[in-house]
């Protein structure tokens, strides 16, 4: 064999080499990072949900004169069982301030269904936070609850309305236990796509699980309310493909009567499973892209009795209880993934049932640039949520 022949022979071999190398690495480092130390604690049996367990100063993307921490905190999940989340406290320090100091509660977007997907873990843990600047310039409190099952261990309820609900709720009674803070009991609750979806089933839960927070009322933004219909819109387009994946590992996981793999249909099962295990966020979305795009058609359910029973159990968490607060709710008119004449839907039939919903659409915006920095929404929600805590009556506009 010419010697010009085995070169080349060594040559395509190590190039190939170096591209399975990089594509083995690329792959590993789209899994999250482990989630570090602080997010474990041994918690007493007799601890109740609400409880502080630790804290610790946070600094990352943290806006200037603004001081923030992340707290770890009891819980629970969907049918009481105990668990642990952690959020992110941050207030702007100011003198001649009333105290005690209202709270603004944050319920963030989809990031993920996995130990690492939280908000406080991500390099940018405020993207998507609409008008922050102004909340905290207001001398309002902001706290952010990461889920439970995003920074602890899970399952992560997510599309969980009594789930997410206890996670956000409980992580205003824990920072109530700070010692460098005087909160108030008056609390807003504003949430963005899953988060507003937290947001409304807070509402709905806020009285009999923590009655002690005055909930002054709910700012969704783009909220996922009728979860069947979301489905339905999207299960076979590639973000679809990502959300649903969410949901299969969620749902499986929370509800002793589904299982993942009733859940899914076979040809994408492996898919749904990777996506699952990797983040909505960042760069690693690369590679739930990919394999939502390019290794999976169609929706990733089947049908048979456990897919019915899976879609029956989405409708069981649509945000329909009785709201408890006045409701401000900020579409989309472009939204592609909670599309408007759904939202408009839900808003109506919660108007029929005596709530009290300001619903407003924006011609231009869709589901991401609803919650962007110059976005009309901010100062919005900002008026409404100063008008909610000077008791100002809240104004009913229904969609037609």
């Amino acid at each position: 064999m010419p010697g010009w022949v085995k070169l080349a022979r060594m040559v395509v071999g190590g190039l190939i080499l170096l591209v399975l190398l990089f594509v083995l690495g690329v792959w590993l480092w789209s899994y999250p990072p482990a989630p570090g130390k602080f997010f474990k604690a041994d918690v007493a049996a007799a601890t109740g949900p609400g409880h502080l367990l630790k804290s610790e100063p946070y600094k990352r993307g943290v806006p200037k004169g603004a001081v923030a921490r992340r707290i770890l905190y009891t819980t629970t999940l969907s049918g009481g069982a105990p668990a642990t989340a952690s959020a992110l406290v941050m207030w702007k320090p100011q003198e001649n301030i009333a105290l005690p100091r209202r709270v603004i509660l944050w319920a963030h977007g989809t990031l993920g269904a996995a130990p690492g997907c939280g908000a406080s873990m991500q390099a940018n843990p405020f993207a998507d936070v609409p008008a922050l600047s102004a909340l905290l310039e207001e001398g309002w409190i902001y706290v952010a609850s990461d889920y439970a099952g995003l920074t602890t261990q899970g399952p992560h309820p997510y599309l969980i309305g009594d789930g997410e609900a206890r996670s956000v709720l409980d992580a205003a009674r824990a920072a109530h236990d700070l010692s460098e803070l005087t909160l108030s009991l008056e609390t807003v609750i504003w949430g963005h796509s899953q988060g507003g979806h937290a947001a409304l089933w807070s509402g709905i839960l806020a009285r009999s699980y923590a009655p002690e927070l005055q909930v002054k009322g709910i700012a969704a933004l783009a909220p996922a309310t009728d979860l069947p219909a979301i489905v339905a819109e999207t299960e076979a387009t590639p973000v679809g493909r990502i959300f649903s994946s969410f949901a299969a590992r969620a749902y499986a996981d929370t509800y002793p009567d589904l299982y993942f793999s009733g859940i899914v249909r076979p040809q994408a099962r492996w898919q749904a499973k990777e996506i699952a295990e990797r983040c909505f966020a960042d760069a690693r979305v690369v590679v739930p892209l990919l394999l939502a795009e390019r290794f999976t058609e169609g929706t990733i359910f089947r049908g048979g009795e456990t897919g019915t029973s899976f879609r029956r159990k989405l409708a069981e968490n649509i945000p329909n209880g009785k709201l408890g607060a006045p409701v401000l709710i900020l579409q989309g008119r472009r939204d592609d993934v909670v599309s408007a004449k759904m939202q408009a839907g839900y808003a109506r039939e919660r108007c029929a049932a005596g709530e009290i919903i300001d619903y407003q659409l924006f011609d231009t915006l869709d589901h991401v640039s609803i919650v962007a920095p110059d976005a009309p929404t901010g100062p919005i929600l900002v008026k409404w949520t100063q008008a909610r805590f000077d008791g100002t009556p809240a104004p009913k506009v229904c969609p037609r």
